[in-house]
């Protein structure tokens, strides 16, 4: 559904719109006013700026204006920042105008980095199991209805908030706050609750002891779960290497034995500093670097973070990429240390750096987008 607005900033306001796709744009006309930079617009100047420019109307019948999607937003920052006199607060609100409008497309179009599986219950119950990443959402809303009941009234329940809270601390869901998940729209809007979070839910609807819902939930959850961790031995089975002596027959003189022995050893020896490396670079490690992947991609650290602008997966916040609150799972906190002449370390100070799930997940959905590199 196409959908225009006028969003209040400062003591001014800035078109925005949302296309049918579910993509905003942001009117450039308002926002080369704040700026003072009209001369962007100028010629069409601003294609060769942000490649998502295009003239669209904000208005049924109105003028069209040259708008840009949310991602280009930090193009126009950047530039600012470099040739502006423009205060300091003012360039910032308006990065942080930019990334709040790019947060709300990337929540509505998160729908593309998940997998739906609807299992039913029974003819008349249908649930439906959605993977996000390494995370195992269930639709809430389906469970309740059944049952003349709905999701926010388990959730205020104070066993419910002790039962939230006691998961989030044991590392067994997510934090507290990403336990939960809404989405909206005519048809599709519904509540989801993380996987763990099943069982109880089932038991609250149905207090029955003997439960077919409760037993059914329990054995979806270990199907759904062997799922997962049979496609993570797959991804994990490293690619096969023809060698050609490891498919000979065994040796039955000890002539031809010392001969394949020899081979064997030239190849280890061959193949030992890749090993090395390999250990050194992936296995050995706990995070990785943005370089690191980008090395991995073929691309450079930049290409990588525009290409992960672009997926809704993180964005550009006061001179660096920051990551968006549903996938900040797939990074982590690196402590900055510093050791003393006595040998005392000191911590000062961390940065954020790609966990395994995180570096793994972006080069499956690099191949994923770009098979011909893969």
């Amino acid at each position: 559904m196409r959908e225009n607005r006028t969003v209040p900033f400062r003591d001014t306001s800035i078109k925005v719109s949302r296309n049918y796709y579910g993509h905003q744009y942001i009117c450039m006309s308002d926002v080369c006013e704040i700026i003072k930079q009209r001369e962007i617009l100028k010629d069409g100047a601003i294609l060769n700026l942000c490649p998502s420019a295009m003239k669209m109307t904000f208005r049924r019948n109105g003028r069209e204006y040259w708008a840009i999607r949310p991602s280009d937003m930090h193009t126009i920052i950047q530039l600012v920042r470099r040739e502006s006199i423009l205060p300091r607060d003012l360039i910032d609100e308006l990065e942080e105008f930019g990334n709040k409008i790019f947060e709300i497309e990337a929540a509505e179009t998160q729908a593309q980095h998940h997998v739906d599986t609807t299992v039913k219950f029974n003819e008349d119950m249908p649930v439906t199991f959605r993977r996000i990443g390494d995370k195992l959402m269930v639709n809430a809303t389906q469970i309740t209805q059944p049952y003349g009941h709905f999701p926010s009234d388990w959730l205020r329940v104070a066993a419910t908030d002790n039962l939230r809270r006691r998961l989030a601390q044991n590392n067994i869901t997510d934090r507290y706050e990403f336990q939960i998940l809404t989405s909206r729209g005519r048809g599709i809007g519904a509540t989801w609750i993380e996987a763990p979070l099943l069982t109880a839910l089932a038991r609250w609807v149905d207090p029955d002891p003997d439960s077919a819902l409760v037993k059914w939930c329990d054995e979806q959850l270990i199907i759904f779960e062997d799922k997962y961790q049979k496609r993570l031995q797959k991804r994990k089975q490293p690619k096969t290497i023809n060698i050609p002596c490891l498919s000979k027959p065994m040796p039955e003189d000890i002539n031809t034995a010392n001969k394949m022995i020899d081979e064997l050893r030239g190849i280890i020896r061959e193949y030992a500093p890749k090993a090395a490396f390999y250990d050194d670079f992936i296995e050995n490690r706990d995070w990785f670097k943005s370089t690191h992947i980008a090395e991995e991609l073929n691309i450079s650290s930049r290409h990588m973070h525009k290409f992960l602008m672009e997926e809704g997966i993180c964005k550009y916040q006061k001179k660096q990429w920051v990551v968006l609150p549903a996938y900040r799972s797939w990074q982590c906190e690196v402590p900055y240390t510093w050791e003393n002449a006595q040998g005392k370390m000191f911590t000062f100070g961390s940065v954020k750096r790609w966990t395994h799930i995180g570096r793994e997940s972006i080069i499956e959905l690099w191949n994923k987008k770009h098979p011909e590199f893969a």
